[in-house]
């Protein structure tokens, strides 16, 4: 029989109610010590990802985030029985109990910023064709010579318009560094997705954060912004050792 787990939480007491999680299976509290795992049994392995099993996912995890901490684990971990999930908590414990701790009474928020690529491209292009180039190419250059030329002309065109990028992320983040606990960025994941973040914030900040995003969401100019949360934090886990990750 194998064993489905959607997470860790900071109690190994069961939960008042009774809830249901993948496929209708009964979630139950595998106690390890202080902290609880939070399982369902399975006679065969799961191995399909189907929109459904992923809501019924978040579904137990973001239930028992109302009430407790939660270290999410990733949809569709599985064990092939309870004795290797006991195996896995004590190898880990100080590592999920450290994550616990640090992360109580916060959640993930994110954020997406889009903005139009490739008209700034070509803005950037345009702008930087008028400034200083190396010298021409002449009749007598040698091939690696051009490439160079070429090259060289490609970088600076790139570093202009990372430049552009690192100065529109500051901005948007700037907006919300004092709420922030923590925070991950990423930057041009494709042409027009300027920035990935998610931000860690204490419970007390949360509504100041949402007003925060609103009041940037409103402001004018070309960059659209998306927002998700509150969510358990997925990005904010540390691991010391490798192993089964979260």
């Amino acid at each position: 029989m194998a064993t489905y787990i959607y997470g860790i939480i900071d109690s190994n007491r069961a939960p008042d109610d009774p809830m249901t999680g993948l496929e209708g299976a009964p979630v139950h509290i595998l106690p390890h010590r202080n902290l609880g795992v939070l399982i369902s049994d399975f006679p065969a392995w799961i191995r399909n990802a189907t929109k459904d099993r992923a809501i019924a996912h978040e579904r137990v995890v973001e239930r028992f985030m109302a009430d407790f901490t939660v270290l999410p684990f990733r949809f569709l971990t599985l064990f092939a029985k309870k004795e290797d999930v006991r195996a896995m908590m004590n190898d880990r414990y100080g590592d999920f109990k450290d994550n616990l701790e640090r992360l109580r009474g916060k959640a993930e928020f994110g954020i997406k910023v889009i903005w139009p690529g490739a008209r700034i491209r070509a803005r950037i292009t345009q702008r930087e064709n008028g400034a200083p180039v190396p010298a021409p190419a002449s009749p007598g250059d040698s091939p690696a010579r051009c490439f160079i030329r070429k090259k060289f002309e490609e970088h600076r065109i790139e570093s202009a318009i990372e430049d552009e990028a690192d100065k529109r992320i500051a901005f948007v983040d700037g907006f919300f560094a004092e709420f922030a606990a923590e925070t991950k960025l990423e930057k041009l994941k494709t042409n027009d997705l300027l920035l990935t973040a998610a931000y860690l914030v204490q419970k007390e900040k949360q509504r100041g954060f949402m007003r925060t995003f609103e009041r940037l969401n409103s402001s004018p100019g070309e960059l659209k912004y998306l927002f998700s949360g509150p969510w358990p934090p997925y990005n904010f886990i540390k691991m010391a050792r490798c192993a089964i990750s979260p």
